[in-house]
């Protein structure tokens, strides 16, 4: 067997390893195809509400994290080199009568307090700001889903549900981007001051795979917690199944998000900017792509692996002016028998004993009795 085949087998059986349910969504539509096209025009049709969502969940929940982001490493910067008790010329170490002080004794006081005060808070104010996100994940499955959502109650009762998936997720996720924030924080103390070793370069490598690795299982975990009722287990068990087979479309979005951030490093300018951005709309925008991609591929794999293995499943066919919804059916499944979710499907049935769609069960004939006859001989 070629690696090609080994690589599709190995998919195929991560996908049997999810557990399925059915989703928590109101009305019945099909799997939207185009996971980026649907986000935009959803979010454009919305925009309204979206900004009115986006401002209460950073008023309530994401402030304190963008302010650590935005605003504190430019007022440390500015204390620092500018209105603290040192004089910098250049490089030459050169300053005032009395007082001579070098650039690297500016970065050691500068990464000093990074170490001691801003990692700390910092990481901190990531705990609320995920929480947040189950309020803002519950209204935009919503959105997606073509149901009635008002922004502040749909926000608030999405909390009241979701809260506790989240707040564990918000607090693991707090403790790892510590650690991974005093490792990129030590790396560029080490290259503004002595400079950076060998040893330096390695840890910010492994430490921005693993970020980056943890943004993706996080693109399905927390649309998840709002669209399924699963257990946690369940919930990150289907998560890095999904990041491990859609491997480029997630590493694709992670990448697009977490560079949003990058970019504000950059310039005072991109930070502005993009600051602003995340304080009116931005969180709003980014969720919708996260849920748009997640929802796409829960249809895929989720709800069809569902409707496969479930026994006496029945999918409702709706039929369109000029189409043949059998047909149609028929054609759809054929179409998916190539791919791992149809192979997947297709072991499931068989290994349940369902039959598959289309197919009939075979009904015993009735034995036929020999006709007789009650009227009285004569």
């Amino acid at each position: 067997m070629n690696s090609t085949g080994e690589n599709r087998n190995i998919r195929v059986n991560l996908l049997l390893k999810m557990t399925v349910e059915k989703d928590q969504r109101t009305n019945s539509g099909e799997v939207e195809q185009h996971s980026v096209k649907h986000a935009t025009s959803v979010f454009s049709d919305n925009l309204r509400r979206m900004l009115l969502m986006n401002v209460l969940y950073v008023a309530i929940f994401a402030l304190p994290f963008l302010f650590c982001v935005f605003v504190w490493p430019l007022l440390a910067r500015n204390y620092v080199f500018t209105s603290g008790n040192y004089n910098f010329i250049g490089h030459i170490g050169i300053g005032y009568p009395g007082v001579v002080s070098t650039m690297a004794e500016g970065y050691e006081i500068l990464f000093a307090h990074y170490m001691k005060l801003y990692v700390p808070i910092l990481s901190l104010s990531i705990v609320p700001m995920v929480f947040g996100l189950s309020g803002l994940f519950h209204c935009l499955r919503g959105y997606m889903w073509g149901e009635n959502v008002r922004p502040v109650k749909s926000f608030f009762r999405g909390i009241k549900k979701l809260w506790k998936p989240f707040l564990i997720v918000a607090i693991v996720f707090g403790l790892f981007m510590c650690g991974v924030l005093y490792g990129f924080v030590w790396h560029l103390g080490l290259m503004k001051t002595t400079g950076e070793t060998a040893g330096s370069w390695v840890l910010v490598v492994f430490l921005a795979l693993f970020l980056w690795l943890a943004v993706t299982v996080l693109e399905f975990l927390l649309p998840m917690f709002a669209c399924y009722r699963f257990r946690l287990a369940d919930a990150l068990k289907n998560s890095s199944i999904l990041a491990l087979v859609l491997w480029p479309t997630a590493l694709f979005t992670a990448a697009f998000t977490i560079g949003v951030f990058m970019l504000s490093r950059l310039n005072t300018a991109f930070a502005f900017i993009i600051g602003l951005a995340l304080l009116f709309i931005g969180f709003a925008f980014l969720g919708s792509i996260w849920m748009s991609s997640a929802q796409k591929a829960f249809g895929n794999f989720i709800k069809h692996l569902y409707e496969s293995g479930s026994v006496g499943a029945a999918r409702q066919t709706k039929a369109r002016r000029g189409v043949n919804p059998y047909k149609e059916q028929k054609a759809k499944k054929k179409a998916q028998e190539g791919t791992i979710v149809g192979q997947a499907a297709m072991r499931m049935q068989e290994e349940s004993g369902t039959p598959a769609d289309g197919e009939k069960t075979s009904k015993k004939k009735k034995n036929q009795s020999k006709f007789v006859s009650y009227k009285r001989k004569k």
